[in-house]
């Protein structure tokens, strides 16, 4: 059961516990301001394109990047002053720069309200609150979220040895817009979080958020260790065909190898499955294992292959046992599964970045499910034909105009791709999708503009995605939910794209932000969203304190 999953961290703990532990890292949180400004770095900033580092999608508070003296290699540095918007929000992340004007006892350093350093431990505490109002046109309802919490992160153990840590809790309330306020009755979830329960009249939800985990080093820092609950996600662009970060957070242990122009990336979760979720109940449990390995085929040209396999284990009494056979880091999956006889879901991916100029950043993916040669050449429409492919492009300081960045991107999945005959091993955690949150069956394109002034940071998002949705939850499937037994598609031979209740989704929003001190913002927001015949939109107000904005984008 879980216990040997524990049993089996605790072993990865002792092994690595005898090695010296160096630089304990910790990250930005996901789509987080920070993480997206240190990945535009990491690609325009002091010398050229970084790949390698670009891999994890994670990155050190207060690093930026450049090329060493031969120009061969990427290494990171201390964020110093500029005149960049971006670079000086870096630089206030950095706890080596104090404060021109603290607060009293707090904010000694500009991104911590309270801040500890010694020689062999550092703590951050940070407040935080996220409140927001919006009227929307469908309904005369007032839309809002309240969220208050605390961000706690910092190292034990000194720059040198230790262990990293990140925590992040909430307390929630919030009434969502009309499209989303049905999920929570229909498919039994409130995007991208856990258990929620009904607030006041039952059109809001309550729920608790808490994110955290612990990092160490070893082998000479050519391995990193991640262990905790959290979201991952793979990729460089807007969406993720691979693993997005759009699922709640789950169990995980993430170890990453480095090894000169090579990148390896193992990568084990623990789910919970799409069975009815009710309170007072032991959720049903899932895992899943990745696997990423990567080459820098160039300095700016990597080019990566994935596996992924889902499964669970039920004997007679039901119980759950994680299977002991996945943990082996170095070994092809598709065997494995074979062994075993071939019941779990399993799925394999290509990626790749080139990064051109400095300036811009092409990326792909291709996900394949399942195929047969044979009848991908004689019916393309063969319904086990499950693969997808994501194409993109970002332009930093598009036109040399510094803080203007452009993204462009297509993503396309073909019917029945995720699902699986078991339904309790489709791609998904919490009934949320693990890749893209429209699941299958679509075409979406995407073109993001942001614009970064002084304090103020600007978004343009647009989105077009045409899709093939059942008429029901228990209607004909036609290959777009992915919760659902794909042994009850309404074909075998003529599965085509949008089939099904052909739907164009529209999604537009205009996001303006102002920084009135390090991570204090205030929000001024419009989004609309058509889906057939179905109109609805929003505007609003927020302020919200070390957090980021709630998507609306599906």
């Amino acid at each position: 059961m879980r216990m040997r999953f524990k049993i089996y961290i605790l072993g990865i703990l002792i092994l690595t516990g005898s090695q010296p532990l160096k630089a304990q890292r910790v990250y930005y949180p996901s789509g987080s301001l920070g993480e997206y400004l240190s990945f535009k770095n990491a690609v325009v900033g002091w010398g050229g394109g970084l790949v390698g580092a670009m891999q994890d999608q994670e990155y050190h508070r207060g690093l930026r990047f450049r090329f060493d003296d031969t120009g061969k290699s990427m290494i990171m540095e201390v964020v110093g002053t500029s005149d960049n918007a971006s670079n000086n929000y870096l630089y206030n992340e950095n706890l080596n720069f104090k404060s021109k004007k603290p607060l009293y006892a707090f904010y000694e350093y500009p991104s911590a309200f309270m801040a500890k350093k010694e020689s062999d431990y550092v703590l951050v505490v940070n407040p935080v609150l996220n409140l927001w109002g919006a009227k929307e046109s469908a309904s005369s309802r007032t839309l809002y979220q309240n969220s208050r919490g605390a961000e706690v992160w910092g190292n034990i153990g000194g720059k040198q040895r230790g262990v990293g840590f990140y925590t992040y809790f909430t307390e929630n309330q919030m009434a969502m817009p009309t499209q989303y306020n049905q999920l929570p009755d229909s498919l039994n979830y409130v995007p991208s979080e856990l258990f929620f329960k009904k607030f006041k009249t039952g059109s809001a939800v309550d729920f608790f958020q808490a994110r955290g985990y612990v990092t160490w080093n070893a082998a000479n820092q050519h391995i990193n260790f991640k262990f905790g609950h959290d979201r991952n996600k793979i990729g460089q662009g807007y969406r993720s065909l691979i693993l997005s970060d759009f699922a709640p957070q789950y169990l995980f242990l993430k170890i990453n190898t480095k090894v000169g122009r090579v990148h390896y990336q193992n990568l084990f979760t623990q789910f919970t499955d799409n069975g009815q979720i009710l309170g007072n109940t032991l959720f049903g449990k899932k895992y899943a294992a990745f696997h990423r390995l990567s080459v820098d085929i160039t300095h700016n040209l990597n080019i990566g292959v994935n596996e992924m396999v889902v499964f669970d284990r039920h004997d007679s009494t039901q119980a759950n046992q994680f299977d002991f056979n996945y943990l082996n880091p170095v070994i092809f999956y598709r065997a494995v599964e074979s062994s075993l006889g071939s019941r779990d879901n399993s799925l394999l991916a290509l990626d790749f970045n080139w990064t051109l100029r400095n300036r811009y950043l092409f990326y792909g993916q291709f996900l394949l499910d399942e195929f047969k040669l044979s009848e991908l050449k004689n019916n393309k429409n063969w319904w086990g034909n499950k693969y997808g492919y994501q194409i993109g492009a970002r332009a930093f300081n598009l036109m040399r105009i510094k803080g203007l960045d452009v993204l462009l991107e297509y993503n396309r999945i073909r019917p029945y791709t995720y699902s699986h005959y078991r339904t309790t091993q489709s791609y998904s955690h919490f009934n949320q999708p693990l890749a893209h949150p429209l699941g299958a069956n679509f075409g979406e394109g995407v073109l993001e503009v942001k614009y970064n002034l002084k304090k103020w940071f600007i978004t343009i998002t647009g989105i077009y995605a045409k899709r093939g949705a059942d008429s029901s939850l228990l209607g004909r499937n036609y290959g777009g939910n992915i919760l659902r037994n794909y042994e009850t598609r309404v074909t075998s031979t003529n599965s085509k794209m949008f089939m099904g209740n052909t739907q164009n989704l529209i999604i537009g929003e205009v996001l303006i932000s102002y920084m009135l001190k390090h991570n204090l913002f205030i929000d001024l927001r419009y989004n609309y969203r058509s889906a057939g015949s179905q109109n609805n939109s929003f505007y609003g107000l927020g302020m919200r304190l070390n957090c980021n904005v709630r998507q609306a984008n599906f």
